[in-house]
């Protein structure tokens, strides 16, 4: 039996009289319901009765002013519980809950388990029987069954996404959130598809615009633009040149489609460490290589040389 607490306002006697009287009418609305039950089936399930089911609740629902789909309920409950196993404690609407039930008769002889604490036992309600059949409560009281009422009611996109953005207002929800690697994995596959999108959008937008390339930024009148790199003779000049010009066209193009990915994801801050140490090496190599074509030597400091050993031992 539940405790009697009585809320602010209220004497303890008198919200015990209070919660006598609710029991007792609770009590007889569950006695009337299964008496009209067990007055149906004694109408209409005899092997003399004759006529169409529903047609003859219909005639009797009228002329008793009830709902028809009430009473063929109340019918299916009083003969899925005979009087002899039925519990006179437990409601009417436990009873209708566990109705399916094959095993509902040794289920409903004992107390349901404490959904906060499997140790102890709690009395029948609504959201015991609905527990009992692993459907939704009503009120949900664990962590789990909290998560899953919300899941159920957010069920369109838009206002799950609305929560989702609203919750990450708060920093202890998100701070909490990305320590889950189920988050973490999902944030990252959600930015590859927003990134494959964006670039699929751009695509789309330089074939509309006629243009085969991603069009160039315009610079700044106060910067200084970008020199155009000259033509030259593939069939006069050295192979090593050449070899260095694809390796320079091909980094630029992996790059800006990289850094096109890059600005969907989220990064924490050793990876934009890792990042900007990567840029310092090949801006260092790129240096370098410059160096080595306008003078003809190819000497470095000791730092760069030191940075290539390093670089070739994590290769090997």
């Amino acid at each position: 039996m539940v405790d009697v607490i009585p809320p602010s306002g209220f004497k303890e006697d008198e919200w015990q009289a209070y919660v006598q009287k609710g029991r007792r009418l609770v009590k007889q609305i569950s006695e009337a319901k299964f008496e009209l039950g067990d007055t149906l089936v004694e109408m209409l399930d005899s092997p003399d009765r004759q006529g169409d089911v529903e047609t003859i609740v219909g005639v009797y629902a009228e002329q008793i002013s009830a709902n028809q789909n009430t009473l063929l309920r109340y019918r299916y409950v009083a003969k899925a519980w005979p009087a002899s196993m039925r519990r006179p404690d437990v409601s009417w609407t436990v009873h209708a809950r566990l109705a399916a039930e094959p095993d509902r008769f040794r289920m409903i002889r004992e107390e349901p388990p404490n959904p906060t604490d499997p140790t102890e036992t709690v009395p029948w309600t609504q959201d015991e029987a609905l527990r009992a059949r692993h459907f939704m409560p009503v009120h949900p009281k664990t962590p789990v069954e909290r998560i899953e009422k919300a899941k159920h009611i957010l069920r369109d996109t838009e206002e799950a996404a609305e929560a989702i953005a609203q919750l990450a207002e708060r920093a202890e929800v998100i701070d909490a959130a990305v320590e889950d690697p189920r988050f973490r994995q999902a944030v990252r596959e959600a930015n590859r598809q927003r990134g494959k999108k964006l670039e699929e959008r751009a695509g789309e937008a330089r074939a509309l615009a006629g243009l085969s390339e991603p069009p160039s930024r315009a610079a700044p009148q106060d910067e200084p633009s970008v020199r155009q790199a000259p033509s030259v003779d593939y069939r006069e000049t050295p192979s090593a040149v050449l070899r260095i010009l694809g390796l320079a066209t091909s980094f630029c193009v992996s790059m800006q489609n990289a850094v096109v990915l890059l600005q969907t994801e989220t990064c924490d801050e050793t990876a934009i460490e890792a990042v900007t140490d990567s840029m310092h090496k090949v801006r260092a190599v790129c240096d370098w290589c410059e160096h080595v074509a306008t003078t003809g030597k190819t000497d470095m400091d000791a730092a760069l040389a030191e940075m290539l050993r390093d670089e070739a031992g994590g290769e090997g």
